[in-house]
């Protein structure tokens, strides 16, 4: 099991003076602790907005009409189209996600270029300097890459992402553009024998119902996230892409909490298959990661051996 730091929840927000440098991080997020799930922290303000995070994509849908046009949004999951659709449908100033060691086709850094055509600044952190699903840690993370809105601000590789954050703050306050995820959108099975059934879905949030015979192949990672996505749907197994694997291993983190309840699961390597798209999972994806569970099973080869093994367990 990954060892995280204890939950450590800080409300208040921090004043800062637009166009002053913090020496150093803001204290709400000084010490990394993960915000928890479906809550949004309120980092810091200034006269230009407030810089606020939250540890995954998958809790800004509980927090919209909290979230106002002068915020800078900081997400610890991938930096792609699909996972920020959602903000900037919203209509944000900016946003901070991290890169997933950039993928295949580089589908874990697709939002920096559409965000580029929007009109809204985007960058990305280090997969390697933070922690994924852990708002705090991506603002603690080290800048890889940054659109030319974000660099006109000021943001440059190698910063520190609170202090990139700070500088987005002098954006223009954002406006709604309605952002399409991509064309896979549902969940689709695509085996099916007497055993149970196959998913390929962009995420583990996209099967709302009990799938205890089956097995699912995610787009996203497989973080804690992706375990807690299993569990609620009582999955036989599970499969998701390993982002990067990412700082203390937390990308993967949800393949061993899943160990923990008896359940098979494994990643695929985030350059064999394409963030955001099950299909690709299925496809395309190369096992990288696996619990002991699936281990035990002989998992360790393409998706779809290691799926059809979990299933006919």
């Amino acid at each position: 099991m990954i060892a995280r730091r204890p939950f450590l929840f800080a409300g208040a927000a921090s004043l800062a003076i637009v166009g002053r440098a913090r020496a150093e991080a803001p204290d709400t997020i000084a010490g990394g602790a993960v915000i928890g799930r479906e809550k949004m922290l309120v980092v810091a303000a200034n006269a230009g907005g407030r810089v606020v995070a939250f540890d995954s994509s998958a809790y800004f849908d509980p927090n919209p009409a909290q979230v106002a046009a002068d915020d800078v949004i900081a997400v610890g999951s991938y930096c792609g189209v699909r996972i920020l659709a959602p903000i900037f449908s919203r209509g944000v100033k900016a946003i901070i996600a991290t890169d997933a060691g950039v993928g295949k086709d580089e589908a874990g850094i697709s939002g920096l270029k559409h965000g580029e055509t929007i009109g809204v600044p985007v960058a990305s952190v280090d997969v390697m300097s933070a922690e994924t699903s852990n708002g705090r840690s991506t603002l603690l993370g080290t800048i890889s890459r940054a659109n030319a809105q974000a660099r006109a601000l000021g943001v440059e590789t190698g910063q520190k992402a609170w202090r990139a954050a700070e500088l987005l703050t002098r954006a223009p306050a954002g406006k709604p553009i309605p952002t399409q995820p991509g064309a896979e959108e549902a969940p689709v099975a695509v085996e099916t024998t007497g055993k149970g059934r196959i998913w390929a879905t962009p995420g583990s949030t996209s099967i709302r119902e009990k799938i205890p015979t089956d097995v699912f192949c995610s787009g996203a990672n497989s973080s804690r996230v992706f375990s807690d996505g299993a569990l609620r749907m009582a999955a036989k197994g599970a499969i998701a892409n390993d982002a990067g694997i990412a700082m203390n291993k937390s990308a993967v983190e949800g393949v061993f909490l899943l160990a923990q309840q008896g359940v098979a699961a494994a990643s695929v390597s985030t350059m064999s298959a394409r963030l955001g798209e099950g299909l690709s999972t299925w496809n395309d994806g190369v096992i990288s990661v696996v619990n002991d569970v699936a281990a035990r099973l002989g998992v360790g080869m393409s998706c779809k051996e290691a799926a059809r093994l979990m299933l006919s367990a």
